[in-house]
């Protein structure tokens, strides 16, 4: 019963366009020190080379585990550049500010895509500061 009121939440909270959703309770029944965030709004102004490219990054204990590439309109030969490059995990065990911190570069034959990537990754995070 209460999985499938967390996920009832968890779909009410995305289609009312919130980008912020917490997963799961512990043995306490306390929320889950488990949070993912997306660029998909505050993003918008973040455009590519064709179009925009929304992040969701997740984090665990306030460290992120992963940032990964939402549904996006870049050509995948040069999208694939940025997801090679290492740029999605380079963020993976830092806490927000550190991550805010960090200087992330371009990457060289996709710099539209890379740049956009950049600040919705940055328009993400700093939703959570």
């Amino acid at each position: 019963m209460k999985k499938l009121v967390l996920i009832i939440a968890a779909v009410l909270a995305l289609s009312f366009g919130t980008s912020r959703v917490i997963i799961g309770r512990n043995a306490s029944d306390k929320p889950a020190d488990t949070l993912k965030v997306n660029s998909v709004e505050s993003g918008k102004k973040f455009i590519g080379f064709n179009g925009r490219t929304p992040v969701e990054i997740a984090l665990v204990n306030g460290r992120i585990v992963y940032v990964k590439a939402l549904q996006n309109t870049e050509t995948p030969a040069y999208f694939n550049l940025v997801k090679e490059s290492g740029l999605f995990e380079k963020l993976n065990g830092l806490t927000v500010n550190e991550a805010l911190a960090t200087e992330l570069d371009a990457v060289s034959g996709a710099t539209y895509s890379s740049e956009a990537v950049i600040g919705n990754i940055r328009a993400a995070l700093s939703e959570l500061e």
